[in-house]
């Protein structure tokens, strides 16, 4: 699986418009349906705050919300959708922010665009992959200097063990337990952030422990961790916990995966709650003679 950005959800974007703007050729402009846009809720609750008991003073009167102008609004809509495109990361010229506009000023009108999309669809497709690219590459590029300056912050750290493999472990708790073996599951909970601190997946937050097969994925058993991880539970106990620090090499590599950006490197706090045997698979099924 692929890293999905902001720049990768663009070019969905745009890929649709493209699909969107062949069928505007066989429609009229009365039967389009207009694009929806919802934004998130900031701080909606799910269930009504309770009444205030009876002796709470009165709130203060809150200040009038300030009024904004029809134009501010679209300007800041435009934004939101620019965002969402990625059109910073993608580095767009203003030529081809302009000419951008006048593609939307006519899907807003109602009117088909002035090329056709079947032939134009493919080179569009080119131009926006090669963005991609360049994108991917500075973000790869920025996640490896990143990596190096935070392992070189870690050397001065005495609780942490350097692996030879570059795997780095913080005992927060000893076990007193099994410790995993290569082909065995592991019943954990985890943890896991980037190096900014930023949570991008939590057993602990989901209030559920998940089993891992203690092993690398192949093309024979996809089952199985990313190599740091695998190498961070045979160094552990059950009943144990500590804090993985992985080097891209040992997590997800250069291309990331969903979710995780390329040459990520990724911080696993695991505690270790149960080892068992994996079971058995199943017998053949004997050739048919």
């Amino acid at each position: 699986m692929k890293f999905i950005t902001k720049v990768s959800a663009g070019l969905a974007s745009l890929g649709l418009l493209v699909a969107a703007s062949a069928q505007n050729n066989a429609q009229p402009a009365q039967a389009q349906n207009p694009v929806k846009f919802e934004l998130p809720q900031v701080g909606a609750t799910a269930t009504p705050p309770a009444a205030a008991p009876a002796t709470t003073p009165a709130p203060a009167v809150a200040a009038p919300a300030k009024k904004f102008t029809e134009a501010e609004i679209m300007e800041t809509y435009g934004w939101v959708m620019a965002a969402r495109m990625g059109l910073a990361e993608l580095e767009f010229s203003p030529a081809q922010i302009e000419a951008m506009a006048r593609g939307m000023s006519l899907a807003a009108a109602g009117k088909a665009p002035p090329y056709d999309a079947q032939q134009i669809g493919p080179q569009l497709e080119e131009l926006l992959a090669k963005k991609n690219q360049n994108f991917m590459a500075k973000l790869r590029t920025q996640n490896l200097a990143d990596a190096a300056k935070f392992f070189t912050g870690l050397k001065d750290k005495k609780e942490i063990q350097e692996l030879p493999s570059g795997l780095r472990i913080e005992t927060l708790k000893a076990g007193n337990g099994a410790t995993p073996k290569p082909g065995q599951v592991a019943k954990i909970h985890y943890t896991g952030a980037f190096i900014n601190g930023q949570v991008f997946d939590s057993s602990v937050q989901r209030g559920e422990p998940i089993e891992l097969l203690v092993q690398t994925p192949s093309k024979e058993d996809p089952r199985g961790a990313i190599p740091g991880m695998v190498e961070g539970l045979q160094k552990l106990a059950v009943g144990g916990k500590a804090r993985l620090y992985i080097p891209p090499h040992l997590a997800y590599g250069d291309d990331g995966a969903q979710g995780i950006p390329p040459a990520a490197t990724l911080i696993f706090e695991v505690e270790l709650l149960e080892v068992k045997d994996a079971p058995k698979e199943a017998a053949p099924a004997p050739a048919a003679k």
